[in-house]
């Protein structure tokens, strides 16, 4: 008797067992494997200590939840086997620690994604599937792709708010069956929920802000974040490797480069994550109106308040890292420190951040509507919550501290300076 079942699967939190029969070989190639061993939150996992999941079981995750919208939508068998490979695929192009090293590469694991396809051509044969539409899956060509990569319904997006939040230790994700039954792609193009079911969508982008304000953004794991960059920048201007090297690398690749490397300060910044000597905020710019958010705590910490223009300023141009190496060491010699003792953990600008506008539908009249569009208290509330969260962070070593606050007059006639240089 034929049995259903199947032939192989993998079982992983926050899913039932998962599918992967049809997906075998490309799960057993090589750079697929690697992702076991890159983290999905990079070094936050030093201050959350559950964070230790990988980009591996955000991929199966990833799959388990386009496999049954694929089930859901009834979408045609040679599409979803493509669209589920895509889902499977779609972060094969990370480096070590995530996201976090991109910054320093200059490049996006998406086009790295792309460049990585090459080496599963003949694994993508013995599955079935056309490279060259997978392709097109990755550039976005194919309406198809959102639903995996759509920034509010792509089951990317829905996987690791459930993902992380579980690591994490966060509650209170929505129902993500419920929203998967009712999306849909309108016939003008664009991913959209169903009117009837716009608070569970609502719950979703409130979610994912509260994510990032309590978890990703969290001031300690974005100073972690930065000594890690620091210390990558510093070893990479000593040694021989290209950073396009770094995308080869593993996570405890990466860590052992930079505690064996030829850089001392790359060697003492990696040293500060592995003993939790982490530096703290000193000087801390915060958005008008939004001060009281760091005075509140009380700490030995100085603040004041910029205009969003100002920080957008200093966001778009020191978002490059070299930039902003070269601004922590002038700052450092303006205080008289060495360098690597003074650093800046910040935040990207609030476009990058806040979630995008949905659109909803009705399936009985047809129309529709934008969610920010006619529900600007929602909107105003994510930006709310932003504002709230966002900073730009002067840390230095904690025994350190209490001197450079005493130094926040020349601290923030620096910063006014740096801006005003590049406005």
């Amino acid at each position: 008797m034929k049995s259903n079942l199947p032939l192989k699967s993998i079982c992983i939190p926050a899913a039932p067992p998962v599918n992967v029969s049809d997906y075998v070989p490309l799960i057993d190639h090589p750079l697929f494997q690697r992702l076991r061993l890159r983290k999905q939150l990079g070094v936050n996992y030093l201050v959350f200590p559950g964070a230790v999941h990988t980009r591996f079981e955000h991929a199966i995750g990833s799959l388990a939840l386009t496999q049954r919208l694929c089930h859901i939508q009834r979408i045609p068998a040679d599409d979803a086997r493509c669209l589920c490979a895509f889902a499977l695929l779609h972060d094969i192009g990370h480096g070590p620690f995530s996201h976090q090293i991109e910054p320093i590469i200059g490049d996006s694991h998406k086009d790295h994604g792309l460049e990585c396809l090459e080496a599963f051509t003949t694994e993508l044969d013995e599955c079935g599937i056309d490279r060259d539409r997978l392709a097109a899956y990755f550039r976005g060509e194919d309406p198809l792709a959102q639903f995996v990569s759509d920034r509010n319904l792509g089951t990317d997006k829905l996987d690791y708010l459930t993902r992380d939040a579980l690591h994490i230790g966060f509650t209170g994700m929505p129902d993500v069956e419920k929203i998967q039954y009712y999306t849909a792609i309108l016939e003008e193009g664009g991913l959209a929920i169903e009117e009837k079911f716009l608070e569970d969508i609502k719950r979703v982008q409130k979610f994912y802000s509260y994510l990032h304000q309590h978890g990703y953004l969290n001031k300690t794991a974005l100073s972690v974040q930065r000594i890690f960059q620091r210390a990558v920048q510093e070893e990479l201007a000593e040694s021989h490797v290209e950073r396009t090297d770094l995308w080869d690398m593993t996570d405890e690749g990466l860590s052992q480069w930079l505690r064996t490397g030829k850089s001392s300060l790359a060697r003492s910044l990696i040293a500060l994550l592995d003993t939790r000597a982490f530096h703290r905020s000193a000087f801390v710019i915060k958005p008008n109106g939004f001060g009281y958010v760091e005075r509140r705590a009380g700490k030995d910490v100085q603040t004041c308040e910029w205009s969003r223009q100002k920080i957008r300023r200093f966001s778009e141009t020191f978002s490059c890292c070299d930039r902003l190496t070269a601004l922590e060491n002038a700052l450092a010699e303006e205080l008289e420190m060495p360098p690597g003792d003074v650093l800046f953990a910040a935040m990207p600008f609030f476009d990058k951040l806040v979630p995008r506008d949905v659109r909803v539908f009705s399936a009985r009249t047809g129309r529709g509507f934008w969610l920010f569009t006619k529900d600007r208290d929602h909107c105003q509330s994510l930006q709310g919550d932003y504002s709230r969260t966002f900073a730009i962070r002067v840390i230095v070593p904690p025994d350190k501290r209490a001197a450079v606050r005493r130094q926040s007059d020349t601290i923030q006639r620096f910063l006014e300076q740096s801006v005003k240089n590049v406005s």
